[in-house]
């Protein structure tokens, strides 16, 4: 796992090098490129202007930007993946006590040896505009986000922004979502280099992990007291698509037992007394609290069902570990293989029962 660590951490820094051509970073305040200060000067080559279409209709970027925000999630990963420090980013879902994912703060820090930015702040009305204008962002990325149209517009007033392209907390695979901000951001093929680089990884994982090619499975949330049904995440949700690229199929049973879930919906449902006719190789689930994996596993209707009972499934309770791959990104995902993820997702093929605990 070292080498591999090794190996990927120099491709990014060599992806960083080639989009800002030295090693050195600003503070997180100063929004330009890492390491130079007119790496962010448009010529004809840059692709500018340029012009992305989204669900409540088109935003231009004239040139390149060089005072980045991200909101929703993401996109900060790969803004920072291709050299760039945002100038303000969303408190991260598994994050430190800060609000940085491990893998987010590491790259930032380490990589391209810059102070983390700012945490846009959010109150029960959505995001603070006052505090995102003072910001003074020229582009807004929530290209994986849930914005309504009345926020869309507030946040277009600020900076021209590019919002979800037609559902709501959908931005396409990974490999969708870092092409799009490459182009967005002027780094089209530094972003194609990430990708190469992090899909060669995920190959080289899958052939080490031969019985993953084939098995099906369902990907679950453990419940607490009060637990009568388990939630199937549908097919098109982005941790599911994850396992399929690392060769595992849907459960025979997924398109029947989610048939009826709505667009504004990630998830169906199965009643527990109806989890003997979901035929399924592994269960995948994740948790918010361990006491509701051990709930959930020690309920008596779930603790007969096949898979479980064969021991044949992967419970996480990390909240790092969920993070990194319920919205897999360039960072995330060589820090989730890196810490085992498809390890544990072939042990418990094998039927080694695994909880990823809280680390």
């Amino acid at each position: 796992m070292k080498a591999h660590r090794s190996a990927l951490g120099a491709a990014l820094l060599a992806a960083a090098l080639l989009v800002t051509g030295c090693t050195g970073a600003p503070g997180a305040g100063s929004g330009s490129t890492a390491g130079s200060s007119d790496a962010s000067a448009a010529s004809p080559s840059d692709g500018f202007p340029v012009t992305f279409e989204h669900a409540y209709g088109e935003t231009e970027i004239v040139s390149k930007p060089e005072r980045i925000v991200t909101l929703g999630w993401i996109s900060h990963d790969i803004v920072a993946a291709l050299g760039i420090v945002p100038v303000g980013v969303t408190e991260a879902w598994g994050g430190d006590e800060e609000g940085y994912t491990t893998w987010f703060r590491e790259h930032v820090e380490n990589v391209l040896g810059a102070e983390v930015p700012g945490i846009v702040p959010w109150g029960e009305d959505g995001v603070d505009y006052e505090a995102l204008l003072a910001l003074d962002p020229d582009l807004i990325l929530a290209p994986y986000s849930g914005f309504t149209e009345v926020e869309y517009e507030r946040l277009s007033e600020i900076a021209p922004t590019i919002v979800h392209a037609e559902r709501a907390w959908a931005a396409g695979s990974w490999q969708d979502l870092t092409a799009l901000v490459g182009t967005a951001i002027g780094e089209k093929a530094a972003a194609d280099d990430l990708i190469e680089s992090v899909s060669a990884r995920i190959d080289e994982e899958v052939q080490q992990h031969p019985n993953l090619a084939g098995t099906s499975f369902i990907y679950t949330t453990s419940g607490g007291e009060g637990l009568t049904e388990l939630a199937l995440y549908i097919s098109e949700d982005a941790r599911v698509a994850f396992l399929h690229e690392l060769g595992l199929v849907d459960s025979p049973s997924l398109a029947s037992a989610t048939s009826g879930v709505g667009n504004d919906m990630w998830y169906g449902g199965v009643s527990l007394e109806e989890l003997d006719g979901i035929d399924t190789d592994l269960v995948v689930s994740w948790s918010y609290l361990p006491e509701e994996t051990q709930y959930t596993l020690q309920n008596p209707l779930i603790a007969r069902w096949a898979p479980i009972a064969a021991g044949r499934y992967y419970f996480i309770d990390d909240p790092a570990m969920s993070s990194a791959t319920s919205a897999p990104s360039v960072l995330s995902i060589p820090w989730a293989l890196d810490e085992g993820y498809v390890d544990d997702l072939s042990s418990a093929i094998d039927g080694g029962a695994v909880i990823r605990e809280i680390r």
